[in-house]
């Protein structure tokens, strides 16, 4: 799905590498600029993201993370329709069945 952080409220975001099929290990937090919530270094030493950090960059993950961010974003509307396809063809094999209930909006819910 589309994400545009600055029409979110949002303070903190994760992204990690594996749900988008990169490297395992590795991940993001979006910070904004002045978040509502304060929030501390985890481990200390280096300095390093405004003493957010410390540690040595895994660059070989980092690339990975950022290759596969780059694909799922090039293959972003067909992905969609591949899945709004399987979607469904789910819903059209099960929604005569016998108590099943759709909970959600086939027009306005992710695919």
């Amino acid at each position: 799905l589309p994400i545009d952080l600055s029409q979110l409220k949002v303070d903190l975001m994760s992204f990690s590498g594996h749900k988008i099929y990169g490297p395992k290990g590795i991940g993001a937090l979006y910070v904004r600029r002045k978040p509502r919530v304060r929030i501390e270094a985890q481990m200390h030493g280096g300095g390093h993201e405004r003493g957010m950090r410390s540690g040595t960059l895994p660059v070989h993950q980092i690339v990975g993370m950022g290759e596969a961010y780059r694909i799922a974003k090039e293959e972003m509307a067909t992905e969609m329709e591949r899945l709004r396809g399987l979607r469904n063809r789910l819903w059209n094999g099960i929604k005569d069945i016998e108590e099943v209930y759709l909970n959600g909006d086939l027009e306005h819910g992710a695919p």
